[in-house]
């Protein structure tokens, strides 16, 4: 059935039935999400609501519409198909619309002006061209002042925003910045004050500067490298952390440490240096889950893009193997499950579907998603249709 209810009395198990938006007009829960304990906690915490309370509503009035099955227990698909419609519309429309791409915003305008912005400052920061004479750390500082990049890492939102957007142009320019987007969220999901997110959001933005000095034919061999040009590459990192010293950085010990260790794994098989868990810094540790992440999520010239889920399985086996820190990685799959909620997917029958809920009490789950024909397939128990990939928005558009 359906009912009103207050923040207080949320149960794990009932659906919201409508979205949750800010103030400002921004998503931040999709409608038919499923209550769980971590999303409960969130809409019991004033701090988090206080983006969303209308002007003039205080937070203990504040009500949701919900959706609580008749017994208590699990919800089946066949109760998600139901779940957004208003109680008094049930019988006048039978049917749930199934999902379209169309008709739902999945890049928001406001983010796309200052993402392109912040674009535009880094192909000129960034430029080849410009790298022996060392990087413009006045401009640097000027961005991270402007905390236009802090804009661009508020709140869950953002994970699905640099997902839609379509990667034209220079591979290192945008995994630089999703990377410190990225950064900007996991200090956020740490609780870290701002001057601690902004000095590891400027260390996610430069870990790769050092392949500027690498030649394209190697960054961008589709084939197999040789032994000696992946000595180049894994060199990377060492060039980056020299580019950084060299335009008066050498003092910033974490922002450094990040930038010269994010390839170093703590089972002491990574590189440069192959030092292990107990030296490599938190800045480090960080920046290697972010880096392996967007890496993986991207179209690169030896290598097509994978779906989040395949991603988290990476990330849950270099964690069971101890080579990236398990307390930074279990949160930030837990938190990108969340952020995930109403992102499009191809899957391997050729259907887009849309993610309407992920279990986020274990790292390796798979989502329930819904087509555009309006079939549901739960994926952690349904073999008939595997993820191929996260779509972008012209991709989840297109035919």
């Amino acid at each position: 059935m359906f009912k009103q209810m207050y923040l207080k009395d949320l149960k794990p198990g009932m659906v919201l039935t409508q979205p949750l938006l800010s103030r400002e007009g921004n998503l931040m829960i999709e409608a038919g999400t499923l209550l769980t304990d971590f999303i409960i906690g969130s809409l019991q915490d004033p701090d988090y609501m206080e983006r969303v309370l209308p002007e003039g509503v205080f937070f203990d009035e504040m009500q949701l519409n919900v959706f609580v099955a008749e017994q208590h227990g699990a919800l089946s698909v066949e109760d998600l198909s139901h779940v957004g419609a208003e109680e008094t519309d049930v019988e006048a429309d039978d049917e749930q619309k199934p999902p379209d791409p169309s008709k739902e915003l999945l890049l928001d305008p406001e983010y796309v002006t200052v993402y392109d912005s912040v674009m535009e400052t880094l192909r000129r920061l960034l430029d080849p061209r410009n790298v022996n004479r060392g990087l413009d750390l006045d401009a640097i500082g000027q961005l991270i002042a402007d905390r236009q990049l802090e804009k661009l890492s508020d709140g869950a939102r953002a994970v699905a925003q640099i997902h839609n957007m379509n990667r034209e142009g220079s591979y290192l320019l945008h995994h630089s910045l999703h990377v410190a987007i990225l950064a900007g969220l996991m200090g956020r999901w740490l609780h870290w004050p701002r001057e601690h997110r902004e000095r590891l959001v400027l260390a996610g933005l430069l870990h790769d500067v050092g392949k500027l000095k690498i030649s394209d034919d190697i960054l961008n061999k589709p084939g197999k490298l040789t032994s000696s040009e992946m000595e180049i590459v894994r060199h990377h990192s060492a060039y980056s952390a020299e580019i950084l010293a060299k335009c008066g950085l050498s003092g910033e010990a974490d922002i450094m440490a990040g930038v010269l260790q994010h390839h170093e794994r703590g089972d002491g098989s990574g590189y440069p240096s192959g030092i292990k868990k107990e030296i490599i810094s938190p800045f480090g540790k960080i920046l290697a889950i972010l880096d392996i992440y967007d890496a993986m999520a991207a179209n690169r010239a030896y290598a097509h893009k994978v779906s989040p889920f395949e991603i988290f399985d990476r990330l849950n086996a270099d964690m069971m193997e101890d080579k990236i820190d398990a307390e930074y990685g279990v949160l930030f799959v837990k938190k990108m499950c969340h952020a995930l909620t109403g992102s499009w997917l191809r899957l391997t029958n050729g259907e887009k579907a849309k993610i309407i809920y992920i279990d986020q009490s274990r790292t390796n789950s798979l989502p329930i998603v819904e087509t555009t024909e309006g079939k549901f397939y739960d994926l952690a128990h349904d073999g008939r249709v595997k993820i191929v990939e996260l779509l972008t928005l012209s991709e989840a558009m297109g035919a």
